[in-house]
């Protein structure tokens, strides 16, 4: 999982159109019991208000089952460059 500063950093170099995976798993179970992982989202979701600059999507990867989490991509796209209406 990258960090609120790779995000930052990534987010102000990119150019517009640009793609990053943050994460690879089951997000919304994987934090359930991870304090940080929640902090992280919330903090992302408050940059992406904030900024405008990007977008947020998940792409499935993997189908999941019974015993078997399904698995994503969380990804991040840059849709315009700071300043850019």
């Amino acid at each position: 999982m990258m960090t609120m500063e790779e995000v930052t950093k990534w987010v102000s170099t990119a150019k517009k159109g640009e793609k990053t995976m943050y994460y690879r798993g089951f997000f919304c179970e994987d934090s359930f019991k991870s304090f940080e992982m929640r902090e992280f989202s919330k903090n992302l979701l408050d940059l992406e208000k904030k900024t405008n600059l990007f977008i947020l999507y998940q792409k499935k990867i993997e189908e999941g089952h019974e015993r078997k989490k399904p698995i994503y991509e969380y990804c991040i796209q840059k849709i315009k460059t700071e300043g850019s209406k």
